[in-house]
């Protein structure tokens, strides 16, 4: 238990930093800073591998609501990950709480890939794969299956 506990929280502080390389990488793309201070080297998107722009304004504007949500989904699954993350460093395994996060995984896996579909539809660049839905579904199969764990085990301590 003390081994997850820290993991837990050298994961947490790792998505942190990762986070603030990622605020500095979306600030970097919008005012055209170098992605590394002093260097001449800047940031690109890369919607896929034949669609590389070299900022934010030189992205279709069907594409860009659609890269918005996709990074709007991205800080939620991280939120959703750092939550998760605080309950397993409190010593909490198995809550309605956590399958609730890990549901929301699942599901965030399957709606980035709808984003990702949709994406590819606008650029007519039809390279997606089903390996990220099929993830996704299987996270949420295991979250339910968990829940009902966690059902058995409450019913098995009201039990005398």
């Amino acid at each position: 238990m003390d081994r997850i506990q820290t993991v837990s929280g050298m994961l947490r502080l790792a998505m942190f930093l990762l986070l603030l390389l990622n605020a500095y990488s979306l600030a970097s793309l919008y005012f055209g800073w170098p992605w590394i201070p002093g260097s001449a080297s800047k940031l690109r998107i890369a919607v896929s591998a034949n669609h590389v722009y070299g900022s934010i304004a030189e992205v279709p504007k069907e594409i860009l609501p659609l890269l918005m949500v996709k990074w709007g989904l991205g800080f939620f699954c991280f939120l959703v990950m750092n939550s998760l993350f605080r309950l397993y460093q409190r010593g909490i395994l198995f809550s309605a709480k956590n399958v609730f996060y890990i549901r929301f995984l699942g599901y965030y896996l399957i709606l980035d890939w709808l984003v990702n579909y949709q994406i590819q539809g606008a650029l007519h660049d039809m390279e997606l794969y089903l390996t990220q839905l099929f993830v996704g579904l299987l996270i949420i199969f295991v979250a339910w299956i968990m829940d009902e764990g966690r059902k058995i085990q409450e019913e098995q301590e009201l039990t005398v």
